[in-house]
């Protein structure tokens, strides 16, 4: 074990984990493992963080057998929603689920659409290109 191993492993037992933000001892807005957000994160910390949370949405959406027949660019934008919407919020598309689980990829891209017209254009629209040619 390395340094940061049992740096870390310690530290995990020193701060405790908080899934929720709370005040720490000196007022500062806190979460985790003691991780102060009022000093801000390294755009490595947020790309690990991101990368942590991708995962564990795939791994909870490799539970469902819809899911896990798609092909890897079709995963990734159930992931994207997601992590947007949430795994209940992606979960409240139905008949774009449907759609993927039937392979109807035409019905599953128009499926793909949210309320809020610029989110629609802006990142949705690139959504459904994806879900219907399977391709980047």
């Amino acid at each position: 074990m390395n340094a940061v191993e049992k740096a870390a492993q310690r530290l995990k037992t020193e701060e405790g984990f908080r899934a929720r933000s709370y005040r720490d001892s000196k007022g500062f807005l806190t979460i985790g493992y003691g991780f102060c957000i009022d000093f801000g994160i390294t755009p490595r910390a947020a790309a690990a963080l991101l990368q942590a949370q991708v995962q564990e949405l795939h791994e909870n959406l490799m539970e469902y057998s819809w899911y896990a027949a798609l092909d890897v660019v079709r995963q990734s934008v159930c992931l994207d929603v997601a992590f947007n919407e949430g795994l209940h919020g992606l979960l409240g598309f139905p008949n774009m689920i449907a759609a993927l689980a039937r392979r109807d990829w035409p019905s599953a891209a128009t499926e793909c659409r949210v309320e809020d017209e610029k989110l629609d254009a802006s990142r949705y629209a690139p959504l459904r290109q994806l879900l219907l040619t399977g391709t980047v």
